[in-house]
């Protein structure tokens, strides 16, 4: 038997009694070493505690190969209808949108809620789902709507009408009473109310031109619209109650162990164009830990799921899954703070940046597997994109003749990181790279808590740090947060420069494409000419499924579930 053999006897007895499900016998077992294959193996042996034997697992290599399981067929294909299985990251906390705390929430409630425009999966191509027309004026500030008619929310909550848009976008920005304190209230920043026309009309008027309304805030979860009634009446319950107007009605959430969602009988059809929603049920199941997902997948308990960077090649050569890859629109890098007085001269910030050695840094925190960046923004932004940004390789010449140049250059910095992915990999990297050019690089690991707490003193004090945000498909949703007023908030770097808040700014009220395309390009070459970074990668995701599946994804890598169908 395995290690931990006794523990593991004791696991298949509770199996084969049914004192635990299958679900907690996977986790479980990955928290002892088990492999994949061993697990599908005694799953199979004991007929899966009462259920059917779990599918057999992918063709196992290194360690896995010496479990002697036997040899199987592949995964069958999954039937129309039937229940899809698929991975969060981590569980759900809030499925409302105003307070939606992580990509788990919304990815879990992309199948419920419905806009009156969204993406087409796997595009950015804008098209029309509640709305039956959308009208932009001319001048950007009024989008005229008139809703598809019929179309039921889930749980009794009778029809959708414009009052319902009016509530769900005022709400968000924090013009609703009672008053709601949204965390993205900036994506509704520059309303000023929804005008209701009729039952079936409205237009939505801004106080100013706001050029990311039809790329962050429409399109995704800042413009999906919930039921006024639902909300008064369900009041903080709503939270972990939600209701919409989606293919998809959510039927239970059960903590740490699985968000279920089932197809609305009553469906209006919003979405029936573009999602093809053949499911009878969906079932989000949240696992933290890859190793237990990679066997959660291999054993049948899930059909798809995000995958650790070193497991890529293992399921690449299995024949019977395949793998996704999406290129985020998130961004990783060093940053210096300019303010510290060890970093204020721009020769010893040229000199790190010529030091240090990116493509091993993405080597050895990222597996080789994540896309090097250039600069804030990558190509898969739709609009925004420096395709000319310099790479700066390792260069010790010009690193040691920058440090010759400056005038009292540091001999000691300090490296702050937070316990993320690569984080530890890239300081252990940069602290051998500037060794080399005279630099001692002190490691100094936070937990996440002290790390994104934000407190002045602690941000002020930083000297290297290892940084990673998220995005959405606008420019703004990256730039914003390097800004002078972002000074002892997000702005890390300590970076002020008027002329680059002035860029952004003319972007955000700028709806001509070509003309915003250049006005961030120009914003991006400011910041290198500052030298207070060193782009790392723009974080690349993996995922496998069975064969027989065909993902629906967002171009930038968020699940979308109804956009599932069989291969």
């Amino acid at each position: 038997m395995a290690p931990h053999g006794d523990r593991v006897e004791t696991l298949v007895d509770e199996l084969r009694a049914s004192r635990i499900d299958r679900r907690q016998f996977v986790m479980r077992a990955a928290a002892l070493g088990l492999s994949g294959s061993a697990v599908s193996a005694l799953l199979a042996a004991c007929g899966g505690g009462g259920q059917e034997a779990a599918p057999p697992p992918p063709a196992a290599t290194g360690a896995a190969a010496s479990t002697g399981a036997a040899a199987a067929p592949p995964p069958e294909a999954a039937p129309q209808g039937g229940t899809l299985r698929i991975r969060l990251l981590n569980d759900v906390i809030n499925l409302d949108p105003p307070f939606f705390p992580a990509s788990a929430d919304e990815n879990s409630m992309y199948s419920v809620y419905e806009g009156l425009i969204t993406y087409k999966p796997g595009t950015w191509e804008i098209v029309n789902q509640l709305a039956e027309t959308f009208e932009p004026s001319a001048d950007g500030l009024q989008f005229h709507f008139t809703l598809k008619q019929g179309i039921p929310f889930h749980g009794g909550y009778g029809e959708l009408t414009a009052d319902d848009v009016k509530f769900s976008f005022e709400r968000t920005a924090g013009l609703s009473k009672p008053k709601i304190d949204s965390p993205y209230k900036g994506d509704w920043v520059a309303l000023q109310e929804v005008k209701v026309a009729g039952k079936y009309e409205g237009t939505i008027v801004l106080k100013e031109v706001f050029a990311p309304i039809m790329a962050t805030t429409l399109p995704v979860f800042s413009g999906w619209v919930v039921s006024k009634k639902a909300v008064e009446d369900r009041g903080k319950k709503y939270a972990t109650n939600p209701i919409g107007t989606g293919p998809y009605e959510f039927v239970e959430w059960k903590p740490k162990q699985h968000v279920k969602l089932k197809k609305f009988a009553d469906y209006g059809g919003a979405s029936s164009d573009f999602i093809p929603a053949q499911w009878d049920e969906i079932v989000l199941v949240p696992i933290d830990e890859d190793n237990a997902a990679d066997i959660a997948l291999e054993s049948g308990e899930i059909d798809f799921a995000q995958i650790s960077l070193p497991s890529i090649d293992r399921w690449q050569k299995n024949g019977d899954y395949t793998v996704q890859k999406r290129t985020t629109l998130d961004y990783n890098w060093v940053g210096m703070n300019i303010e510290n007085p060890k970093l204020k001269d721009v020769n010893v910030r040229q000199a790190i940046r010529y030091a240090i050695d990116v493509p091993s840094i993405i080597e050895a925190a990222f597996e080789g597997r994540w896309e090097r960046a250039s600069a804030i923004l990558p190509p898969g932004m739709p609009i925004g994109y420096w395709k000319d940004a310099p790479i700066y390789e390792r260069n010790l010449d010009k690193a040691k003749g920058f440090l010759a140049k400056a005038a009292n250059p540091p001999t000691e910095l300090e490296f702050r990181h937070a316990p993320e992915t690569g984080a530890k990999e890239t300081a252990e990297i940069v602290q051998a790279n500037l060794a080399d050019i005279g630099i001692k690089v002190t490691i100094k690991q936070l937990d996440s808590s002290a790390y994104y707490a934000l407190e002045k003193k602690e941000l002020r004090s930083r000297e290297l740090m290892y940084v990673g945000y998220i995005s959405s498909p606008d420019p703004w949703w990256s730039m914003e947060w390097f800004t002078c007023e972002q000074i002892d908030v997000w702005n890390w770097m300590y970076w002020c420069n008027d002329e680059f808040d002035r860029l952004n700014k003319e972007a955000l009220k700028t709806t001509d494409q070509a003309k915003r395309n250049d006005l961030y390009i120009q914003a991006q070459k400011l910041w290198d000419e500052a030298v207070h970074t060193v782009w790392l990668a723009w974080p690349t995701y993996y995922f496998a499924g069975k064969k027989s599946l065909q993902p629906g994804l967002r171009l930038d890598g968020r699940i979308l579930p109804s956009a599932f169908t069989t291969a």
